[in-house]
């Protein structure tokens, strides 16, 4: 048994497909698509509670004059016949006008505080400073977190003074999926 198609009035003869894509189209178009959006309540090592967006795409973190656009962590080769270990990429931007004097950046998640990386020197590359940590074993205080099995989130505090007198502290949280570290912990060898 066959049943017979079914055309919008005043569509006569259009295909139901064609007539389909158009209203899934202006559905597109109409900003009606929602987009989740969660996140998760995070402790510092001070006890403050910040939101953190559970998601694999970077969020930057800024407070109008300082932007932290990318911070990262991966294994490093440390060469022929030598264990792999983690290190700390990170990008820092500046308003322009805006010259700091040092950056200070910790792992603010739990006590102890541990330095992760400080620059004394900063210079700035159009407005933009970078660096890349020392290298870290797996089994060191600063990345032993990779070992473990479960979601878990890092807050990274960035404590940047300025020329003009003022000291910028921002926050960091990076939401790190188990894995991810299923990943890292493969890459840096400590998986059979």
């Amino acid at each position: 048994m066959r049943l017979p198609l079914k055309t919008l009035p005043g569509k006569e003869g259009a295909p139901p497909v064609l007539v389909v894509f158009v209203a899934l189209a202006s559905l597109a178009l109409s900003g009606c698509v929602m987009q989740p959006d969660v996140s998760a309540t995070a402790l510092t090592a001070d006890g403050e509670k910040i939101e953190v967006p559970l998601t694999t795409q970077p969020v930057p973190v800024t407070d109008g004059t300082i932007t932290i656009p990318l911070f990262r962590f991966a294994p490093w080769d440390m060469g022929k016949d030598k264990p792999k270990a983690l290190v700390f990429n990170f990008i820092v931007e500046f308003k322009p006008g805006s010259v700091p004097t040092s950056i200070l950046i910790e792992d603010f998640t739990e006590m102890p505080i541990l330095q992760i990386y400080r620059d004394d020197k900063p210079k700035l590359l159009r407005n933009t400073w970078g660096a890349v940590s020392a290298t870290f074993a797996p089994q060191d205080e600063h990345v032993k977190w990779v070992l473990t099995l479960d979601n878990n989130v890092r807050v990274y505090r960035f404590t940047i003074k300025l020329t003009d007198g003022t000291t910028h502290v921002l926050l960091k949280p990076v939401f790190v999926p188990g894995n991810m570290k299923q990943y890292m912990r493969a890459e840096l060898g400590l998986t059979s």
